[in-house]
């Protein structure tokens, strides 16, 4: 009976024998786990002094036809600090798109010293108001005007039409092109009614209703008649239900020409 009593003692004390070590590993597991965060935070400090593996090279990519090259580097150059792992990648990216011909940019770090800019340039497709010109997409963006490009068409219209013009003119274009008719601009006024200078220097007026219908109308009878007097010929109406009106430069007076 002692014997059983001594025994269940021996348990007793065997099984709290572990408890009182539980707290030391604790402390040890969290002074480990200081000891990295510390070394960690240690590291990133370090990584992002300017001084470690500074960026000292900018390299600029895509086809860059209207965009001043040293201008962008300029824009970005009081944003490439904090060394490869610190420099705000986001800061370059929106400074660059700020340069009014660039449209997207794309910038990644390269190890262990380059900073990789690549650009897409806005593609001018028309001046919008002379104040500005229109890319492809149909939105507008304002320039220097000594950067325009000479050629392009012009567009006159209300503010937000730019886009509705751009599209206008791909379509135009395409119906003209087989008559070997130029489109040289498009002026939309505020009631929407539609006018097109082509390349001859004739005023083609369309209106507000049936456009395309309109203008290959004035197509066909290009051909059949109008072509071979297109240097008398100052403006076209075809705001009719199937004809149209010829206004000529010297007598002024109008005809109207069936199909």
């Amino acid at each position: 009976m002692f014997a059983r009593a001594s025994q269940a003692q021996a348990v007793v004390r065997g099984a709290r024998h572990p408890w009182p070590r539980l707290p030391w590993r604790w402390l040890a597991a969290g002074l480990v786990a200081l000891l990295i965060a510390v070394l960690v935070a240690g590291l990133l400090a370090r990584l992002s002094d300017p001084e470690t593996l500074p960026i000292t090279r900018i390299r600029v990519e895509g086809r860059i036809a209207h965009l001043d090259e040293a201008m962008l580097r300029r824009a970005v150059a009081g944003r490439v600090q904090g060394g490869f792992f610190g420099v705000d990648v986001a800061a370059v990216r929106d400074a660059v798109e700020a340069l009014p011909w660039v449209q997207k940019a794309m910038v990644r770090r390269i190890w262990p010293d380059t900073l990789q800019i690549r650009v897409v340039e806005q593609v001018p497709l028309a001046i919008w108001n002379d104040e500005g010109l229109v890319n492809t997409q149909g939105a507008v963006f304002r320039p220097a005007a000594d950067t325009w490009p000479a050629d392009l068409p012009r567009f006159r219209g209300p503010a937000g039409r730019s886009e509705w013009l751009a599209a206008r003119y791909r379509d135009f274009a395409a119906i003209l092109q087989p008559a070997g008719l130029v489109l040289a601009g498009l002026r939309l006024d505020a009631r929407g009614a539609l006018r097109l200078r082509l390349a001859n220097g004739i005023e083609v007026v369309l209106g507000r209703e049936a456009l395309e219908a309109r203008l290959a109308r004035f197509v066909r009878v290009w051909r059949k008649a109008l072509a071979a007097e297109a240097g008398r010929i100052a403006r076209v109406d075809l705001r009719y239900g199937s004809g149209l009106a010829v206004q000529w430069k010297h007598n002024r007076t109008q005809t109207t020409h069936g199909e």
